[in-house]
């Protein structure tokens, strides 16, 4: 069972922290150092997912280490949310994908003033693309 537990709180931590950063990376100097190369693509595939600053890509998926470094977590559970966030980024750009996961981050690309992060973060926080 704390397996399962680390796994879910791995998982919300990643995020509300990808949320955080991505949000982050819109204010414009920020966005023009770091964060325009990701959106080269307006419909991106899978391919894109990693196409970003080297910057961005270390930081943006630390929040799934979160709950080990706070709780006492469970190494296996970690391990398995990272796989799990890991595998979804991919999908979240590929509209072959949406089936799936969703065309939430798809919108992102074409409306980036909203839907930075998983959708009921974006709910909570008010910036689900109307």
């Amino acid at each position: 069972m704390q397996t399962f537990a680390t796994f879910l709180a791995c998982i919300v931590s990643y995020d509300a922290w990808f949320y955080l950063v991505h949000r982050l990376l819109h204010v414009p100097c920020l966005y023009r150092r770091f964060h325009y190369q990701h959106y080269q693509k307006r419909h991106p595939t899978w391919q894109d997912t990693m196409t970003a600053h080297a910057a961005e890509n270390a930081v943006s998926g630390l929040g799934v280490l979160w709950p080990m470094f706070l709780t006492n977590a469970s190494m296996h559970g970690c391990l398995a949310a990272w796989l799990f966030c890991f595998a979804r980024g991919f999908s979240r750009h590929d509209a072959r994908c949406a089936w799936l996961v969703g065309t939430h981050h798809l919108m992102h690309h074409t409306q980036p003033d909203a839907n930075f992060s998983a959708i009921y973060v974006d709910w909570i926080c008010g910036t689900v693309a109307r």
